[in-house]
C-alpha cells in the first residue's frame, strides 16, 4: 500500500496514515465501503428529538443473519412538525448523531512503528535526540508528533533446563551477531509449546495455533518499551482517558516471549483474554531475526490494519504493534525461518507524579467530535430544563459482574463521548441496557438497570407485563426510564453480554437469555440564566441509592 499524500482531503470515516505508524489495509475493489448518511438527507441513522429505543423495531441479537446494529424503521412522516426552537434544538442533535456514526470507524484501534537499533547507543534515548513527526489532522489525529529515539542491541539470556550447559550458550544478541549465531538453536530448544484459552482452559491445537514460548520467568531482556519510546507513542494514541485528574500512565507488563516458525507458524482469529479488569490492550515486539510471512492482522468495526514486518525482518531495527484488548486479530502462517515476538500486557493505572521524560497529554477538545458536543450543550433549546443523552459503547468491555464496567478503561469513541459531556460540567455514568431475545409473542421493551451483576432469575414472559415484572423485581431497574433518553447511537451486536435467562411461552415453553450492553448516560443539567449548570460529578453505579438517578439533572 503506497502511503497515502497527507496534504490531501481526508475522507471522512477512515484512519489517517501517520508516520511511524502502520496503516489499515485498504478495501478491495469489491468492498463499498460504507458512508455515514447526511443528517440533511434523513438517512436511517437520523433521529428526531427524544427518539428512544422503546420506538424502534428490531432483530434478535441471536440471529446470526441479522445485521449488527438494530435497525431503525421509524417513519418520519409519524413526527409532529417541530417549532422553530425545537427544529434548531434538533438539528444540533442530528449533527452530533451524524458525527457520531462519522467517527464510528475512525478513531484508532491500533497502532505501531519502528525503532532503530544503533550499536553505538548505550540505551540513553536522550543521547540520540527526538524527532518530531507531523500527523495530519483529523478526527482521530491524537498525536502533533510521534517520539523517534534509538535502542542498543536486543539481548536474550534464558535458564537452560540443562544446568550444566555453559553460560555463553545461553544468550543470545539481536541482530544476530557472529559470536552468538549458534545460540538461535539453543533459544528454539527451551521453548515449549504456546496453548491459548478456550472455555476457562489452556488448550493445545496446532490447527488453531502452532508456536511455541518462554514464559517471562525463564527468561530476561535488556529491551525496555518505555524507553525506546513506544509507550510514550501509545500514550499518544490509545490511552483511555488522559485528560483525568491524576497522572494516568501505562504499565507494560512483559507477557512471553513467542516463537512462529516457518514453514507453517500460525494463529487463527481471536480476541485476548484480558488479565484484569485494568488492561486494556497488548504491545508486541518482533525483533530483528529473518523470516517470511507471519503477518499480524488486527481488527475492529469492519476496520482493518495489518502489520507485516517480514520484509525487514533482518534489518537493524525493532518493529511493535500495539492495540486494544477487544481487537480481533491474527497471525498468518509464517514461511519460512523464524518470528519471535515479546507480548506485553497493557494496563491503564493512576500516578500523582509525572514520570521522568514524559509529555503532558495533548488537547484533545478540539476535534470535530468535541465541538459538536460543546455545540450541543451549548444550544439554550436542546433540554433547556435538562435531561439525559445516552451513548452505546462502541468497544467490549467485561461488564456483567459485580464491579461492572470501570470508566477508566473507557477506549477510543467511548471515552471521547465521556470526557467531552464531562468536561462541559454534564454528570455521566455507566449503566446496563437490557434487551430480551425475540419470541413469537409481544415485542419486549428494552430496559435500563442499576447494576452490571450476571443473575439467575426464574421468570416466566407470556407478555410485556411478565417482562416488565422480571426487569423490575429481578434484575432491577434504574429509576431514570429508557424513555426519557436521547440516544445518539444505537447497540450493536459484539458489545452484548449475558444478563439473565428467563423462559418465554409461545407455541411451547423455551428458555431465552437477556442481553445488556454497557452505555454512557449523561445528565445535562438545565439552562438557568442563559447558561447551563454545572453538576460537576461523575457517578459510578457502585454508589448507594443517593446516586444521581434519584435527582432531576436540574436539581
Amino acid at each position: 500500500m503506497e502511503p497515502q499524500d497527507s496534504s490531501k482531503p481526508v475522507e471522512t470515516g477512515y484512519i489517517v496514515p501517520v508516520p511511524g505508524i502502520a496503516p489499515p489495509s485498504t478495501p478491495s475493489e469489491e468492498e463499498d465501503p460504507q458512508i455515514a448518511p447526511s443528517p440533511s438527507t434523513g438517512g436511517q441513522h437520523s433521529r428526531p428529538i427524544g427518539w428512544s429505543l422503546q420506538d424502534e423495531d428490531y432483530e434478535s441479537w441471536e440471529d446470526e443473519e441479522s445485521d449488527k446494529s438494530i435497525e431503525s424503521t421509524a417513519d418520519a412522516t409519524d413526527q409532529e412538525i417541530p417549532d422553530e426552537k425545537e427544529a434548531e434544538a434538533n438539528g444540533q442533535l442530528r449533527a452530533l448523531q451524524f458525527c457520531v456514526e462519522a467517527n464510528y470507524k475512525e478513531f484508532l484501534f491500533a497502532c505501531g512503528g519502528t525503532v532503530p537499533i544503533n550499536s553505538e547507543h548505550q540505551g540513553d534515548p536522550d543521547a540520540t535526540g527526538k524527532e518530531a513527526a507531523s500527523r495530519p489532522e483529523s478526527a482521530s489525529s491524537k498525536a502533533s508528533s510521534l517520539i523517534s529515539v534509538t535502542h542498543p542491541p536486543v539481548t536474550l539470556r534464558w535458564d537452560p533446563e540443562d544446568v550444566s550447559a555453559p553460560a555463553s550458550q545461553s544468550k543470545l544478541i539481536l541482530p544476530i551477531e557472529e559470536t552468538t549465531t549458534g545460540n538461535l538453536k539453543h533459544l528454539l530448544a527451551e521453548t515449549k509449546p504456546a496453548t491459548f484459552g478456550r472455555g476457562g482452559e489452556d488448550v493445545y491445537d496446532e490447527s488453531y495455533r502452532k508456536a511455541s514460548k518462554l514464559e517471562p520467568q525463564t527468561f530476561s531482556t535488556n529491551f525496555c518499551p518505555y524507553s525506546a519510546g513506544i509507550i510514550e507513542v501509545i500514550s499518544q494514541l490509545l490511552l483511555p482517558d488522559p485528560e483525568r485528574t491524576g497522572q494516568r500512565i501505562i504499565k507494560a507488563e512483559l507477557y512471553k516471549l513467542n516463537v512462529y516458525t516457518g514453514p507453517s507458524g500460525h494463529f487463527r482469529s481471536h480476541v485476548d483474554t484480558p488479565r484484569s479488569r485494568s488492561q486494556f490492550g497488548s504491545l508486541v515486539v518482533c525483533l530483528p531475526v529473518k523470516h517470511d510471512g507471519g503477518a499480524l492482522e488486527v481488527r475492529h468495526n469492519d476496520e482493518v490494519m495489518k502489520f507485516d514486518w517480514a520484509s525487514t525482518s533482518e534489518q537493524s531495527e525493532l518493529q511493535w504493534a500495539a492495540f486494544y484488548s477487544d481487537c480481533e486479530h491474527e497471525v498468518f502462517p509464517v514461511q519460512s525461518g523464524h518470528r519471535i515476538t515479546l507480548t506485553y500486557n497493557l494496563y491503564a493505572t493512576f500516578n500523582s507524579i509525572q514520570p521522568l521524560g514524559s509529555f503532558s497529554p495533548l488537547n484533545n477538545t478540539q476535534t470535530p467530535l468535541d465541538r459538536e458536543i460543546e455545540a450541543l450543550v451549548g444550544d439554550a433549546t436542546f433540554l433547556p430544563d435538562g435531561g439525559y443523552v445516552g451513548f452505546h459503547t462502541t468497544h467490549t468491555y467485561p461488564h456483567n459482574d459485580l464491579e461492572g464496567c470501570l470508566e477508566d478503561t473507557l477506549k477510543g469513541l467511548d471515552m471521547v463521548i465521556w470526557r467531552g459531556f464531562q468536561r462541559l460540567g454534564c454528570a455521566v455514568c455507566l449503566r446496563p441496557v437490557l434487551q430480551p431475545a425475540s419470541f413469537t409473542g409481544p415485542k419486549l421493551p428494552f430496559k435500563l438497570g442499576r447494576t452490571f451483576e450476571l443473575r439467575a432469575i426464574s421468570g416466566e414472559v407470556e407478555s410485556t407485563d411478565d417482562w416488565d415484572a422480571v426487569a423490575q423485581d429481578g434484575w432491577g431497574l434504574a429509576q431514570v426510564s429508557i424513555e426519557d433518553i436521547i440516544w445518539l447511537n444505537e447497540p450493536t451486536l459484539e458489545t452484548k453480554r449475558a444478563a439473565f435467562a428467563y423462559t418465554v411461552y409461545g407455541n411451547q415453553a423455551s428458555s431465552c437469555l437477556a442481553y445488556t450492553v454497557c452505555s454512557i448516560i449523561i445528565s445535562v443539567p438545565k439552562i438557568n440564566e442563559g447558561k447551563r449548570d454545572n453538576l460537576e460529578t461523575t457517578f459510578d453505579f457502585v454508589i448507594e441509592e443517593e446516586d444521581w438517578e434519584k435527582r432531576s439533572p436540574w436539581d
